[in-house]
């Protein structure tokens, strides 16, 4: 072996040395960062990822595959039992990170973030000087649906078993009817939870005098300036009707899904729903719609196309 071809094997084996005992020593800080908070490890192109520590760089790292699979998988095996419903929870795999009020204008096409306020953006066009096409995705924390439901009437004052009110004494007089300029508040637990809105049918039958009557969340001072049916003297008369859902916050009990209805006139009142606006909220299976009346056969087609 030449002198020169000994110096070279030399120093690279010095460099060797010195880059194993870096991951040694990033490693053994790993081991300590959970006990002492050791500062993040200093990453370079091409170190290894210490794995329990924070690996700061300041470049982007690429991962490249040619074949059919995935690219990165990310896996966490740990479940465990919660809750009087039996669920089993999944430790996630993934965190995003929350920084920040919306995702950079110069961030890259297919880029991923979490603003503050918990909302997943995602850029769509690359970023450049006059930046880039940025959208929030839709989750159950800030978009709905409406689901229907099957049609079924939730309140009829003109008969005790179907009334179901949260308040009833003092509002409603010997047979059952609403008295005039007051409030009765139906929950709506029986078919949903935590449910946003409702769509339905208003119907008075036979009031007193000439009125209106207005379907409005719980929990909200009544609107003065708007009607969901008006009426005459002894019609029966119905409106469809679209509701936020309140919730009661204020007793302690914290009962969900409830709306108010008011008269100024008093009246038997009839409610009935047929839809409801959910998002992190469920609608009972039994009050839906059956699935498959939601679904498209793939394999038909339309008769108009």
């Amino acid at each position: 072996m030449s002198e020169t071809q000994h110096e070279q094997d030399s120093i690279g084996r010095r460099g060797l040395l010195r880059r194993a005992s870096t991951v040694a020593a990033g490693v053994a800080g790993a081991g300590v960062v959970g006990v002492a908070g050791a500062t993040p490890a200093q990453a370079a192109a091409g170190d290894p990822v210490i794995q329990g520590a924070t690996n700061v760089v300041d470049a982007a790292t690429t991962l490249r595959n040619t074949g059919a699979r995935a690219t990165l998988r990310l896996q966490n095996v740990r479940t465990y039992d919660d809750g009087p419903g039996g669920e089993v929870y999944a430790e996630p795999a993934l965190q995003l990170m929350p920084s920040g009020t919306t995702l950079s204008n110069l961030a890259e096409a297919g880029s991923m973030g979490m603003d503050v306020e918990g909302n997943i953006w995602i850029a769509t066009r690359g970023g450049s000087a006059g930046g880039n096409d940025r959208h929030v995705l839709h989750s159950t924390a800030n978009s709905n649906r409406i689901v229907p439901l099957v049609p079924q009437r939730v309140l009829d004052t003109r008969y005790a078993s179907s009334r179901g009110l949260v308040r009833e004494t003092g509002y409603l007089d010997s047979s059952g009817r609403l008295l005039a300029g007051r409030s009765i508040s139906l929950r709506l637990t029986d078919h949903l939870y935590c449910a946003d809105a409702v769509f339905g049918t208003l119907t008075v039958v036979q009031p007193t005098l000439g009125g209106f009557a207005q379907v409005y969340p719980f929990g909200t001072t009544r609107p003065t300036d708007f009607s969901s049916i008006n009426f005459a003297p002894n019609q029966i008369v119905s409106n469809a009707f679209v509701c936020g859902v309140g919730r009661d916050q204020e007793t302690g009990s914290w009962a969900t899904d409830l709306i108010s209805i008011y008269t100024n006139r008093t009246t038997h009142v009839i409610l009935d729903i047929t839809a409801a606006v959910v998002g992190a909220g469920r609608v009972n299976p039994r009050s839906a719609m059956p699935v498959r009346a939601n679904r498209i056969d793939v394999g038909g087609k339309a008769a108009w196309e």
